[in-house]
């Protein structure tokens, strides 16, 4: 009985601490970044403050916080615009109604400005975006992208 309370506690104690953990942060990089292009359309590598790592996925250099993984299904939106560039230009919404911008490899933004308003599942890290105009933004590195019929 006693092991049964524990692993339930243990269990809990689990989920409530993934519900509050908050996402890693990300800032565009201030410092050198090489002149190359990878699969994500980034530099491959750039110099980031103390504290922070440079993601070549997003294109940001991200906290230290825990890796937060989330998978949403919704219809994406494609070709988005915002004022100082601050978009990833595709966007995915829950159908509880939450938006996330899509941080995604170029061939996959290739394929996904074809197929606007279809339903997909995307599953990979949340993170928080920082910027000027849009101060805080939620976007969600995509690594796994599903169609959903």
């Amino acid at each position: 009985m006693k092991k049964l309370w524990i692993t339930s506690f243990c269990s809990v104690l689990l989920t409530s601490s993934l519900i509050f953990a908050s996402p890693r942060t990300g800032q565009r990089p201030e410092g050198i970044c090489t002149s190359d292009f990878n699969l994500w359309g980034h530099s491959s590598q750039c110099s980031c403050e103390e504290g922070a790592r440079y993601d070549e996925r997003a294109g940001l250099c991200l906290d230290g916080a825990e890796a937060e993984e989330i998978t949403v299904q919704g219809p994406v939106s494609a070709g988005m615009a915002a004022i100082g560039g601050e978009t990833t230009g595709f966007q995915i919404t829950s159908q509880a109604g939450d938006s996330y911008e899509l941080i995604l490899k170029v061939a996959d933004q290739e394929k996904l400005s074809t197929l606007d308003g279809m339903w997909f599942e995307v599953t990979g890290e949340l993170i928080i975006i920082e910027g000027v105009e849009r101060k805080e933004r939620k976007a969600i590195i995509g690594e796994q992208l599903g169609v959903l019929e």
